[in-house]
């Protein structure tokens, strides 16, 4: 009886891979990504998944799958966001960042680009947060590409 109970759960595990496996393989045929690569002067200092970045001109660029990174233009480093998109609008909108003020501060929340919106994984739970200290930073889009 125990052999039998044992088996049967081994099979569903492997169900459950062959399963995930299959999704993985559906989800990545087919769709290539959209690179983007867009710059935005932010005029004050914000924070994302941790990091601190002082007021200035950054460039944003996807071309990790579901991250972007972060780069101030003058400098030689660059930080990566975990991003999830979250929606596709009927129509076009213009380009931006959203921020929302908490403890005093401003966080990337998230990223819209042309026909998408993404937002900072860290930032899931404030998706959609609306507040009279949010601010919206336009981006500008330099270049696009499938990769």
């Amino acid at each position: 009886m125990m052999a039998q109970t044992f088996s049967k759960v081994v099979f569903a595990v492997f169900r459950a891979g062959a399963f995930v496996c299959v999704i993985l393989l559906f989800s990545s045929l087919g769709l290539a990504q959209k690179v983007v690569t867009a710059r935005a002067t932010i005029p004050f200092s914000f924070w994302a998944e941790g990091h601190e970045f002082q007021a200035g001109d950054y460039v944003f660029d996807n071309e990790v799958p579901s991250s972007a990174t972060i780069h101030r233009e003058g400098t030689n480093s660059a930080v990566g966001v975990s991003i999830i998109l979250y929606e596709v609008p009927e129509d076009k909108e213009s380009p931006r960042l959203i921020f929302v003020r908490r403890d005093e501060k401003y966080f990337l929340v998230e990223l819209w680009g042309v026909q998408v919106r993404f937002v900072v994984t860290a930032e899931v739970k404030h998706r959609g947060e609306v507040n009279e200290q949010q601010r919206r930073v336009p981006l500008t889009i330099v270049e696009t590409h499938d990769q």
